[in-house]
């Protein structure tokens, strides 16, 4: 009888704290919220800021929110280029922020990439989440590396979790990574 209710005391706990971990997973800074570390990069005509919030209630080890922002030439508000939550806290990924060109950068993290061509005021989001057909979240090193050339062509290169569902290990665009897809294999 003790170990029965044992037992189910223990699954219900590990059912609410994988609920809690769940909801704190799907919440984002707000923003009042105050960055743990925030890291501006300047490119020719535009900045590109990087924040980091401390995940809130995160479980055991909380993780943290990434912000990628960029403040136009001239522009007063910072836009919003994409948020990341990372299970870890790590450090800032500065290396991810790059400049093709005077209004061309992207930068990535985890399994998200964003692009713009106009100086940082609108940005296109590319997520293996919604992306990738057939991928299973979650791999935070799924992004390795990015190359884009100022004609818009580039390569993805990625980190593939062996015999995982959808993921590959390199992905070509020719429209500035606002599209992504397999490389064609010539015969």
């Amino acid at each position: 009888m003790f170990m029965t209710r044992w037992l189910s005391s223990a699954v219900m706990f590990i059912v609410l704290a994988s609920i809690g971990v769940l909801l704190a997973s799907c919440a984002s800074p707000h923003p009042a919220d105050h960055p743990a570390e925030v890291t501006e990069i300047t490119g020719p005509d535009f900045l590109i800021k990087i924040s980091a919030f401390p995940e809130k209630d995160g479980g055991f080890v909380s993780g943290r929110y990434y912000r990628f922002e960029s403040l136009p030439q001239g522009g007063k508000d910072w836009v919003t280029a994409m948020q990341f939550r990372h299970d870890d806290p790590v450090p800032i990924p500065k290396q991810n922020v790059r400049f093709v060109a005077s209004k061309t950068a992207f930068v990535f993290m985890g399994w998200k990439y964003a692009v713009t061509t106009d100086g940082g005021k609108q940005w296109s989001i590319w997520s293996a989440e919604k992306n990738l057909p057939g991928w299973q979240c979650c791999n935070y090193a799924l992004v390795k590396d990015v190359a884009l050339l100022q004609s818009g062509k580039g390569k993805m290169i990625l980190s593939p979790i062996q015999g995982r569902a959808g993921e590959v290990p390199e992905l070509v665009t020719s429209d500035f990574g606002r599209h992504w897809a397999a490389p064609r294999t010539h015969d």
